[in-house]
């Protein structure tokens, strides 16, 4: 399959990676200036990998085809896009001009304005959305740190808005299953994907607030109980822009009263590979963060429904 993925960071890199090496036909969009230094000096990855229940390193020089130009007749069958969200207009505006007949996959922490921003630029037809929970990790002097993680709890997420099953998404599942990553079809990946970006604002900004890493952060009971509170208030500002949290198995844990969640949070972090996957995350997207908890708080304001505990949390990690 002839995939293109838009962004070389670690998501990217390490799905790129590993569907390389599953056979698949693979090459990245990246900013001009970058592409000359990854021809030269490809992509140095230094990978833990925690599937199949083991802790196997391996460091690669990855060289992947890059592009800095994507042309309008591309014959590319799938487009990932993995970049982060601090830009999204400059991202929608070259798919926009050049995406051509590509599947554009959705690959990223996504909010209530970034549907809608999407939808401005995009046919609705030609795109839908999937979460890389499989990998994370960050970027430092050496290159990019990755973690595949084998949590039980880790999936590659893949859905249509519509929640139908259609064979776009049956065939990326497809390729992701001959990488190793673990698909999961949702048909629900919207109401997955929203409360899923609440979760990840108030557990990051916790974790910010303990030093930024999940190891201090789970040994502090009452940041992570800060944390919870977060969280359901992220929940409660979904629920009033009509998605139901609870309709997620997974969300419910944080509905538990404080006594039973935060024993349960505690163990389930306590994974390395989930550590890791988030420690790294945190190195480098702490605007992103910031990001995600504005525009939550932000909807809160809009729907009236209060965010003290999302708002304490922001202030926090701001001073």
């Amino acid at each position: 399959m002839k995939i293109l993925i838009f962004g070389a960071g670690v998501i990217g890199c390490t799905y790129g990676w590993q569907l390389t090496e599953a056979g698949h036909d693979i090459s990245f969009l990246v900013r001009k200036g970058k592409k000359k230094s990854i021809e030269e000096n490809g992509i140095h990855i230094h990978c833990t990998d925690f599937r199949n229940g083991g802790k196997v390193k391996a460091e690669i020089v990855f060289r992947p085809k890059v592009l800095d130009i994507l042309s309008v007749d591309n014959d590319f069958e799938y487009i990932i896009v993995a970049t982060n969200n601090l830009h999204p207009e400059e991202v929608l505006s070259v798919l926009k001009e050049s995406a051509g007949k590509a599947h554009i996959l959705f690959f990223q922490n996504i909010w209530y304005d970034d549907l809608e921003r999407i939808s401005q630029y995009i046919s609705p037809g030609q795109y839908f959305f999937g979460f890389p929970f499989m990998a994370g990790g960050g970027r430092n002097e050496r290159g990019l740190d990755t973690i595949i993680s084998g949590s039980e709890y880790s999936k590659t997420m893949l859905g249509e808005m519509s929640g139908e099953i259609t064979p776009r998404v049956r065939k990326i599942a497809d390729a992701m299953d001959d990488a190793g990553m673990k698909p999961f079809i949702s048909g629900q990946i919207i109401t997955w994907l929203l409360p899923h970006c609440a979760f990840i604002a108030g557990f990051s900004a916790g974790v910010l607030k303990a030093g930024g890493t999940m190891k201090a952060f789970l040994k502090n009971r009452e940041i992570v109980r800060e944390a919870i509170m977060a969280v359901r208030d992220g929940f409660h500002v979904c629920s009033a822009m009509e998605t139901d949290p609870k309709k997620e198995k997974v969300n419910k844990l944080y509905y538990l009263p404080l006594f039973i969640c935060i024993p349960i949070v505690r163990k389930v972090f306590s994974d390395e590979a989930m550590q890791a996957m988030f420690d790294g995350y945190l190195r480098n997207s702490t605007r992103e963060v910031s990001r995600m908890l504005a525009d939550i708080i932000l909807s809160g304001e809009e729907q009236g429904v209060k965010t003290i505990a999302l708002k304490r949390l922001q202030q926090d990690i701001i001073n």
